[in-house]
């Protein structure tokens, strides 16, 4: 669950904690990065007091402890109408009613336990501490909040919600898009549970779609799309090249701020429908697909190159990943768009 933040934060001392009767247990001291706007963990400090004779459950217990402790001060930080609700493997913070809040819990346990029955074998397992949810109230809030995770002067595409994996992985959403809350938790979720595996991301931005579709069919009907199917195809051809299709592998096409980031996401959903066509097959290749490569050194486990599967989408091409003609080096993203 921990990835290095020194690239993003320089880490202090630490903040000033929650009060004394608010400090969940078992007591976790907390670190900080300094020069952030609102109260960032530094988690890999925070990380060294685990213990490698701890059971799950005590590990699970520390890291909730510690998300605990984190959220509060963050409430504290955005003001009084935010707080923090519990449910069985969900923390919330959120300004929402409690009975709203209590209501989106129960989506977020009965998506989660839908989602670890499909995927199975690839989900991570229980043991890093509950699952984080933000939910700001406005987007001004949102994403002066997950600028924190993007480099100075980046530019990102918009969203309704984001997986942000650095440091203690957590879901940013924006209560302002009502409608689009529960298929981006479905969505992000997916990310959550798939975090601990270093696949592309194509792969994980593919079956994290295909995941949200499942659980609202409504959303993949062609009624429902930015496109026709005619025309999304035309876009794909007119988009795709032999340069282009590298920042697909190497996953930078993914946040693009044109039609490259929808053409990404919609090329990614089909190349996966396909390769899950079979099952046993292909969580043998997420299981060794790594995005160093795009996943091309992990081919032997479907039998056929994975650029076939671009193949079959766009039609004939110089599709095969080409890593050496990637810019800089791969990195898991510390964002995950919704």
């Amino acid at each position: 669950m921990l990835t290095h933040l020194r690239r993003l934060f320089r880490p202090t001392a630490a903040q000033p904690s929650a009060p004394a009767t608010a400090a969940p247990q078992p007591i976790v001291e907390m670190h900080w990065f300094d020069g952030t706007r609102q109260p960032i963990p530094d988690w890999e400090r925070i990380a060294a007091a685990e213990r490698a004779d701890w059971t799950i459950a005590e590990r699970d217990a520390f890291w909730t402890a510690a998300a605990e402790h984190w959220l509060r001060v963050l409430a504290d930080a955005l003001g009084p109408d935010y707080r923090v609700q519990a449910s069985e493997r969900f923390l919330l913070l959120t300004a929402m009613e409690p009975a709203d809040a209590q209501t989106y819990l129960k989506f977020c346990e009965t998506a989660r336990r839908r989602i670890v029955r499909n995927l199975g074998a690839l989900a991570q397992p229980i043991g890093g501490g509950k699952h984080v949810c933000l939910v700001f109230i406005d987007e001004d809030e949102y994403y002066d909040y997950i600028a924190h995770y993007y480099p100075d002067g980046g530019e990102y595409a918009m969203s309704a919600g984001v997986f942000l994996s650095a440091g203690y992985g957590h879901f940013a959403l924006c209560e302002s898009h009502g409608d689009a809350m529960q298929p981006t938790i479905a969505h992000e979720l997916t990310h959550a549970l798939l975090a601990h595996l270093p696949i592309p991301t194509w792969l994980n931005e593919g079956m994290a779609v295909n995941t949200e579709h499942s659980l609202f069919p409504q959303l993949a009907h062609p009624v429902n799309q930015l496109y026709t199917p005619k025309e999304i195809e035309r876009k794909h051809e007119a988009f795709w090249n032999a340069e282009r299709i590298q920042e697909f592998w190497s996953g930078a096409a993914f946040h693009r701020t044109d039609d490259g980031n929808l053409l990404s996401y919609d090329l990614a959903k089909k190349m996966v429908g396909l390769a899950a066509h079979d099952h046993a097959a292909f969580v043998s290749f997420v299981l060794a697909a790594h995005r160093d490569d795009g996943g091309a050194k992990a081919d032997e486990h479907l039998g056929y190159p994975v650029g076939h599967l671009v193949e079959a989408v766009l039609g004939e091409g110089e599709w095969e990943p080409r890593p050496l003609r990637w810019s800089g080096a791969v990195q898991s993203p510390a964002v995950d768009m919704g």
